[in-house]
């Protein structure tokens, strides 16, 4: 049976895992980790690919270590955003970018391992107040997926949109994943979903772009194919199946008001609701028949919204405590780091994660396009 690594190295790998330092990112420690954790998702990826025990997933819940991913995702996304750019200001044209591209897919590895463990809802469980960073930071960059990026003329930041548009993909599951599983997070964070990131109207907004269309290709499974018109797409699935359970739950009477403004961008949807898509997916009628109501003026019913304490995103404030705002002094003294022209060293580093890339085991469990419903036949959009 094929396997990146025995559960011995996996219950390891998890029991030590903890909470990195943006200071320290880049260094030799950090890559081992960054070697480690990439493992760890190419093992999720097999056993979750031949439906067979998920020993990561398990593990990682055991440990109560499934915050520990949400950290290393905010920390790299904060870093990116703060301190890559001044090293940039530093060398505008660095001659050698592989470990600047490790730290940015360091990202994205976190994110495709949460993509894959959040799918079953004991994973919210084990997020607890951690629920409500993990929203805030898929929020954010799901909403990137609205933004046309012009094209990058450095390699490194060509490397970068792309980056954010596949993590961007990946966290319209995991917000659908986490609104599925409501009654499993703190209220607080549901709250947060309805008033706060207010997922509702950000979905429908990437509905009417429809980002992963783009010159006739739709982007699935990590890679843009071609499209022939109607057929649907999972990451389109995962967003109306999000819009489905968020509108018709419950918990939308107590949190959600639609307004005059919301009524207006909720009304867009019925147009997209066309009969090739409702034969697609099906459970997109009572969701149809949700918004006929209130396009047509009716008001949701609303309760008597509980008082909640706003949540405090204690990640964020944490890595941003660590660096004390000085982002360039930070920039200057990772630089020699990331933007490596040392040949030995960059052949050390390459050697570490040689292993930890094994793409020909990887493509071999790749989800792919033409998955088919073993009960209708139809093209899958779901993970099992």
């Amino acid at each position: 049976m094929d396997n990146v690594l025995l559960p011995t190295e996996i219950e390891f790998y998890i029991e030590t895992m903890v909470p990195q330092d943006i200071r320290h990112v880049g260094n030799k420690q950090w890559l081992e980790w960054h070697q480690r954790l990439q493992k760890l998702n190419q093992q999720a990826l097999i056993e979750a690919s031949q439906m067979r025990e998920e020993h990561v997933k398990e593990t990682l819940i055991t440990f109560q270590k499934t915050p520990v991913l949400v950290h290393e995702a905010v920390l790299i996304n904060i870093w990116k955003h703060k301190v890559l750019p001044q090293m940039l200001k530093l060398d505008p044209n660095p001659q050698n970018t592989f470990m600047g591209y490790t730290i940015l897919y360091h990202e994205a590895v976190c994110v495709a391992l949460l993509e894959l463990v959040m799918y079953h809802g004991n994973c919210c469980d084990s997020l607890g107040d951690f629920s409500g960073d993990l929203l805030d930071y898929a929020c954010g960059t799901t909403s990137q997926l609205l933004a046309i990026a012009k094209e990058p003329s450095h390699e490194l930041l060509k490397q970068l949109e792309d980056l954010k548009f596949d993590i961007g993909i990946r966290c319209l599951s995991i917000i659908r994943y986490m609104a599925e599983n409501l009654d499993r997070l703190p209220l607080s964070t549901t709250s947060r979903m309805y008033t706060t990131c207010d997922i509702p109207i950000l979905f429908a907004q990437i509905l009417t772009t429809r980002p992963w269309i783009r010159d006739g290709k739709q982007y699935s499974a990590g890679r843009w194919m071609d499209w022939d018109g109607e057929a649907l797409g999972q990451a389109e699935a995962q967003v109306w199946l999000t819009l489905r359970q968020l509108l018709l739950d419950p918990a939308c009477r107590e949190y959600y008001t639609v307004t005059e403004a919301r009524r207006a961008q909720l009304a867009k949807l019925m147009m997209l609701l066309t009969p090739v898509l409702m034969d697609q997916l099906a459970p997109l009628v009572e969701l149809k028949q949700w918004l006929s109501h209130v396009t047509m003026g009716e008001q949701v019913a609303k309760g008597s919204r509980p008082v909640l304490l706003e949540t405090v995103l204690e990640v964020k404030e944490r890595i941003v405590a660590q660096a004390g705002g000085k982002w360039k002094k930070l920039a200057k003294e990772q630089l020699p780091v990331v933007f490596c022209n040392d040949q030995k060293t960059l052949m050390e580093c390459a050697q570490t994660l040689s292993d930890a890339y094994n793409t020909d085991l990887i493509e071999k469990f790749e989800v792919k396009e033409k998955a088919s419903c073993q009960q209708c036949g139809k093209s899958a959009i779901q993970r099992h």
